[in-house]
């Protein structure tokens, strides 16, 4: 299915002052784009259980919100799934489309949508599954982004959420500040507000604490 997206969505987002925060991730990863794929596995734990916990049945519409340069699109179109990356920083979302490639000529159902996620309603009731892996925290109107999530998923959907909590020290909650990371457990109170049907782990990595979500829409 065609997406219908607007292209004057950021004329509009700059006019009213940016609220999901595109124009610091687009400056942001303008250079990082570059060494993401080499640098993340080496700080982005929890990625692939979190996707391994994730119930995809053939032919599910999932939504990968801040999917960047696309890592975890083929582990979810392979399984069947048709796959909407959401990404609004252009270099990145020009990498996921260089990685759907191959996919779609596998044969695999990958769109993408360059709008920030929670600035419509075009997937009302639509989507079978939301993945956020550490795009949460990078979301200034997170509360905002979770009812979209809430309301997009149909009954019975699951979301799934991966990212940081808190940092090990002053110095390393910096530098995750400086990569515009929110710590702390406030989206994480809200996911477990929105979806009571949930499973949660919180683990240790070398320099701060990160948690995997796994919700039910009832």
């Amino acid at each position: 299915m065609a997406l219908s997206i607007s292209p004057t969505w950021r004329t509009s987002q700059q006019a009213s002052g940016d609220p999901f925060g595109v124009a610091r991730l687009e400056r942001f990863y303008a250079w990082h784009s570059l060494i993401y794929d080499w640098t993340r596995p080496l700080i982005l734990f929890g990625r692939v259980p979190l996707l391994d916990g994730l119930e995809i049945r053939v032919g599910d519409r999932v939504l990968d919100i801040g999917c960047g340069t696309g890592w975890a699109l083929p582990r979810l179109a392979r399984r069947g799934a048709h796959v909407v990356g959401v990404e609004c920083a252009r270099a990145m979302l020009a990498r996921a489309r260089q990685r759907a490639v191959r996919l779609r000529d596998a044969g695999r159902q990958i769109t993408f949508d360059e709008r920030p996620y929670g600035s419509h309603d075009a997937y009302r009731g639509a989507a079978d599954a939301i993945v956020f892996s550490y795009s949460l925290s990078m979301m200034p109107p997170f509360e905002a982004v979770l009812a979209s999530a809430r309301s997009d998923l149909r009954r019975g959907g699951s979301i799934a959420v991966v990212d940081f909590l808190e940092a090990a020290n002053a110095m390393v909650g910096r530098w995750l500040s400086a990569n515009h990371v929110a710590l702390g457990d406030a989206r994480l109170r809200r996911l477990m507000d929105l979806f009571p049907q949930h499973g949660v782990s919180v683990r240790r990595a070398p320099l701060w604490t990160y948690y995997l979500f796994w919700g039910t829409a009832d």
